[in-house]
Formats: C-alpha cells, sequence, structure tokens
C-alpha cells in the first residue's frame, strides 16, 4: 500500500498500491456498504480488513488509518465539513499532557494508552535507522536552581 483515502460519494475507501507481479501502480476501490452515521468505525475497520477480499491488499495498512477514514465518512453522513472533522479527530487523538489520566474511565485510558503506544512506536530509534546513536551522554547544566519536589523532603525515618 502506498495512499489510503476515502471517497464520499459514493461511500468508499481507496487504495493506491503497487503491483510487484506486473510492477504497475494500481488502484483499488473499496465500497462501504450498510454504514450509517450512527456505525462503529472501530467495527467497520476490523471488518474491512478481515474481509478475505481486500485483506491482502489492506496488509499495509494500520487499523488506526482505516478507522479514521472511517469516521471522516461519519462525519460527512453527519453534515460536517472535512476541516471540522480533521480538527476533530485531531483533538480527540492527541494527548493533553495537563490532562489527569487518574480521571479517566478504562474506555478512554486503554485509548489514551494506544495513542502513546502509538507515538512511541513512531519516534522509535532503531539500530537500523541511519541516525541511530548507540551511547548518547547528555550534560546537564548544573547552575540553575533546581526545584525540590515533596517526595524528595521527605525523610527515610517518616517512611
Amino acid at each position: 500500500a502506498q495512499k489510503c483515502g476515502v471517497c464520499f460519494q459514493p461511500p468508499s475507501i481507496i487504495l493506491i498500491y503497487r503491483d510487484n507481479v506486473q510492477d504497475k501502480t494500481r488502484q483499488r476501490i473499496m465500497p462501504i456498504r450498510n454504514f450509517s452515521r450512527f456505525s462503529d468505525c472501530s467495527r467497520a475497520a476490523e471488518q474491512l480488513k478481515n474481509n478475505p477480499r481486500h485483506k491482502p491488499y489492506l496488509e499495509g495498512v494500520s487499523l488506526r488509518q482505516l478507522e479514521k477514514l472511517y469516521s471522516l465518512l461519519r462525519d460527512h453522513l453527519e453534515g460536517q465539513s472535512l476541516s471540522e472533522s480533521l480538527g476533530r479527530y485531531h483533538h480527540e487523538h492527541t494527548i493533553d499532557p495537563e490532562e489527569d489520566m487518574n480521571k479517566l474511565d478504562d474506555k478512554e485510558l486503554a485509548k489514551r494508552k494506544s495513542i502513546m503506544d502509538e507515538l512511541f512506536e513512531k519516534n522509535r530509534k532503531r539500530r537500523d535507522d541511519p541516525d541511530f546513536v548507540y551511547n548518547v551522554e547528555v550534560d546537564f547544566p548544573q547552575d540553575e536552581h533546581l526545584e525540590a519536589c515533596a517526595w524528595d523532603t521527605e525523610s527515610d525515618e517518616e517512611m
């Protein structure tokens, strides 16, 4: 797979992929049936990815990308513009560092963790990467005032 996108009219997922057998770039249009604005995007994405007709072509496409395309289609069915839908999706799938995750329910916490895992894998440096450095040493400035934390000030006798 090289590119994957959504077409609103008629509702379909479009995949541009490289056919290595014939050494050609091809386009596959996968129609979306029985999908409404009340449908579950993650379930629809799983069904498409596991469909025997499309499975070999969708191996290179992540489930999260398919979910995003389905959510864009659902928002279009609800009457939202593409920019509104992309903005909402971006807001829902970014991590706010100031957010207290202790107050989230299990489903939302699992969603945030999967976003963090995906971000970690995206930024992870592997030995095969061209800019990989084995032993990185960083000197931290010592002349700045260090803030003390409450757990630093407790003595061993208090514990």
